[in-house]
């Protein structure tokens, strides 16, 4: 090489150098002016058109918020993104249609299992009467009735900002996260379409079978003032802005809180499984206090959650079993691990 090549050959590997410096220091910049821009733009978005409740638009505002992170990485990111993430968003989508099935299927709303499973358990009257006498319920908002409202809404953002976390910031646990909330989310659908069922509080409210119930949550949103965003194929009915009300058994709120607590409980620390314990009790006794569901409801979604939880566990360990039990298999098959049996080499 000569001296002249070495020189430009030395100035090209500077500059590039360079180049990658700067890259690296405008790359904070960038990642901030894009997260800022997605939490203002977001609070633009509610102030305007109001909290996102339903699964589509949560899923458009997670993929806009995972856009901002992975901003100046797309070319290792971008792709996965939307190969990860659009099944995801169709499934829930879709999901979102029970109430219009159900309506086409014509089929019959149940009222009187939920009623007799709880008279059974909790005698009368059902668990949702006694709780609010404890509490003293009247027609208006008490203080709690807002840390009740709280708990309830955590659900529609709860598992897929979840998703969205394991999918930036653990990659490995995402997958099989995203395959069980699927799976649960898929029982829940199936089970509202062919078993549309009332909750207590219509009941108690349009059909008058049960005592009066007061719906906390329902009018907690009317107090604070605040509306939803409608969901790109709304879905609901009878302009429930909550969605489909007769989408009561099983509790998917049960369900995913948990699900959620299964989920992590392996590998939560102590303070953590605490959380998750309270949350989960928690959010049973806001549905059913508030008159959104049944403790039968409740039930079959604890069980649909431990059902998916312990299914994909029992399907991991088979493939670990399998994959073990080959491996020693090729250890010990003499076909493939004995000297004596390899093939002669031939001579040069």
């Amino acid at each position: 090489m000569t001296a002249v090549a070495w020189s430009a050959s030395i100035r090209s590997a500077q500059r590039s150098t360079k180049a990658a410096r700067t890259e690296q220091r405008s790359d904070p910049w960038i990642s901030a002016i894009a997260i800022g821009t997605f939490v203002i733009g977001s609070a633009i978005w509610i102030a305007r058109k109001g909290l996102f409740i339903h699964a589509d638009t949560v899923v458009l505002w997670v993929l806009a918020g995972l856009f901002a992170l992975t901003l100046t990485d797309l070319s290792r990111w971008g792709l996965r993104l939307l190969v990860d993430w659009l099944p995801l968003a169709f499934l829930l989508i879709f999901y979102e249609q029970s109430a219009p099935l159900v309506k086409l299927l014509k089929t019959p709303i149940h009222v009187l299992l939920q009623v007799k499973f709880d008279r059974l358990v909790f005698g009368k009257p059902i668990l949702t009467v006694q709780f609010q006498h404890l509490l003293g319920q009247t027609q208006t908002v008490r203080w709690f009735d807002y840390p009740m409202w709280a708990i309830y809404m955590t659900h529609f953002f709860m598992a897929l900002v979840i998703a969205g976390y394991l999918w930036r910031f653990s990659y490995s646990r995402f997958r099989p996260f995203r395959t069980q909330i699927v799976i649960l989310t898929a029982f829940g659908f199936v089970t509202y379409i062919l078993f549309p069922a009332a909750p207590p509080w219509y009941v108690a409210d349009r059909l008058h079978e049960l005592p009066w119930i007061y719906r906390s949550v329902f009018d907690t949103w009317g107090r604070l003032g605040l509306h939803t965003a409608g969901s790109i194929v709304d879905g609901a009915i009878d302009g429930n802005d909550l969605g489909n009300q007769f989408a009561a058994v099983p509790s998917m709120h049960a369900a995913v809180s948990l699900f959620v607590a299964c989920f992590f409980w392996r590998t939560a620390r102590p303070w953590l499984r605490v959380v998750l314990v309270v949350y989960v009790l928690g959010m049973a006794f806001t549905l059913v206090a508030s008159g959104e569901h049944y403790a039968f409801d409740i039930f079959l979604g604890w069980f649909y959650a431990v059902a998916v939880v312990s299914g994909a566990a029992l399907i991991g360990r088979r493939r670990r079993a399998r994959s073990a039990r080959r491996a020693g298999h090729a250890r010990r098959d003499p076909e493939i691990s004995s000297p004596a049996n390899a093939p002669p080499v031939p001579a040069a």
